[in-house]
């Protein structure tokens, strides 16, 4: 016992990891560093002096804010009432034209009346006038006071209620993207500030993991929601995969699910329609429908801005180019061989971010499958070709100019550059249904037993 007291007390105490000198007796337990007594209240001094400094930005960003919100509002808040004044000149202009109608078809009777007067008058005056005269007259007086009976029940007013009031003006907030007038060398800028996905986290578990039904496995992301398919259900989660809520699909088979910023809705592709969700409001509305039973299903979306792309499932598949504003007109239509050659099918579609360019998957049964990197008018770009698969590939933007790949029911994930370059080849620990992007940095994987995993790279 008093061997080992001696040994206990003789043990060399740890040195500040300040000053290397005195012996060590504080523990701070954010940076977990040993501190004598001195080099420990000059520590706490630093961390004050941080902590002034975030109060002080604290500060000067609650001012920015106020001031920065007060002005937009301001601006926007004049903008609306413009809109309201230039509206109420329309609306009143509208309702004068339509009192000098009421003034023109009400006066009608009184005109025809003055007519008649002016013809029976000098006549009379004259007794220049015949039996015939007499019956004339008699029909037009009995005529003119029947339709002076019915003049108030025939007479309506068209209003106009069938007009969409809440379209007629919309606010909503623009994405942070580069547009595609901008020139390469400022996306490329922008590519070159994203920070580089950490992959290497893929093999680490998931954030985040949802267990979910039903074969269809198309999903779409906007900036606050995920809407995947379920078993006869459409289903919406948030970021952190907590809130989920379903809408009933009304046995929809979807094929694919892409977001409209210009709309602000989530696009729904079936065999036979394009649809849209308000997520706000939960409604389901069809926009278009394969109405020829001899024209091919649609098969993938995508879209960027105002312009949808929509592809249809057939060898030599063509692709459309769709304007979202006004009556949705179609723009252009390509096909074989600018769309595809005629013995391939286009298994994905995408957009890249900053939509400037347009990822193409396409397969040929038995031979090859093929990733290419397109411009806007579908020139290939790059070419990339795999080993044939069953089912094709899968395409994902990245917000740094990269595209993910993947075989479908396969564990391989592959990481195409801007440039269309195969870049690097990763294996999940499970087999990959489909991919989306949360955001900037999740990364949402939806496996082949029907989990929802979420991965923050």
């Amino acid at each position: 016992m008093t061997s080992s007291a001696k040994a206990k007390h003789s043990s060399t105490p740890k040195k500040c990891n300040i000053c290397q000198k005195l012996a060590g007796i504080m523990l701070c337990a954010g940076c977990e560093q040993m501190f004598c007594r001195k080099d420990f209240n000059e520590h706490r001094q630093q961390l004050s002096a941080q902590l002034d400094i975030i109060i002080r930005e604290h500060d000067f960003l609650k001012q920015n804010i106020e001031q920065t919100c007060d002005a937009t509002s301001s601006r926007l808040f004049d903008e609306i009432e413009k809109w309201e004044m230039e509206w109420m000149k329309k609306v009143k202009m509208a309702a004068d034209r339509a009192r000098e109608e009421v003034h023109d078809i009400v006066t009608e009777p009184k005109k025809q009346l003055k007519r008649i007067t002016d013809d029976i008058r000098p006549r009379m005056a004259e007794e220049d006038f015949v039996e015939y005269d007499l019956d004339r007259w008699m029909d037009e007086i009995t005529e003119l006071s029947a339709d002076i009976r019915t003049i108030s029940s025939t007479i309506v007013i068209e209003s106009g209620d069938e007009c969409e009031w809440k379209r007629m003006i919309k606010v909503r907030k623009m994405e942070h993207q580069s547009h595609v007038s901008e020139s390469p060398h400022r996306s490329e800028k922008k590519d070159s500030e994203v920070k580089q996905f950490d992959f290497n986290k893929l093999k680490e578990k998931p954030q985040r993991q949802i267990t979910v039904d039903g074969d269809y496995g198309s999903m779409g992301v906007s900036d606050i929601n995920l809407l995947y398919c379920g078993k006869d259900t459409l289903c919406l989660t948030d970021r952190t995969g907590h809130k989920t809520n379903t809408l009933q699909s009304g046995g929809l088979a979807v094929w694919d699910i892409c977001w409209s910023s210009f709309l602000d809705r989530f696009l729904i592709v079936t065999p036979r329609t394009l649809r849209s969700l308000n997520v706000r409001t939960r409604e389901v509305t069809q926009i278009k429908q394969v109405s020829d039973k001899n024209k091919a299903d649609f098969c993938r979306c995508t879209c960027s801005n105002q312009t949808l792309l929509v592809s249809f499932e057939h060898r030599g598949s063509v692709v459309e180019e769709w304007n979202m504003s006004g009556e949705w007109k179609m723009m252009r239509r390509w096909q074989p061989p600018v769309s595809c050659q005629q013995n391939e099918w286009i298994c994905e579609i995408g957009f890249s971010c900053d939509g400037s360019r347009i990822g193409v998957a396409v397969w040929v049964d038995d031979q090859y499958d093929q990733v290419q990197v397109r411009d806007r008018s579908m020139n290939i770009l790059k070419n990339i070709t795999f080993r044939c698969s069953a089912f094709g590939y899968f395409l994902l933007s990245l917000p740094n100019g990269q595209w993910l790949t993947h075989e479908l029911k396969n564990k391989e994930l592959r990481i195409i550059d801007k440039d269309g370059i195969l870049q690097q080849t990763l294996t999940y620990d499970k087999s990959v249904r489909t991919t989306a992007l949360f955001g900037q940095r999740c990364l949402v994987i939806r496996t082949d037993d029907n989990e929802l995993c979420f991965h923050d790279l």
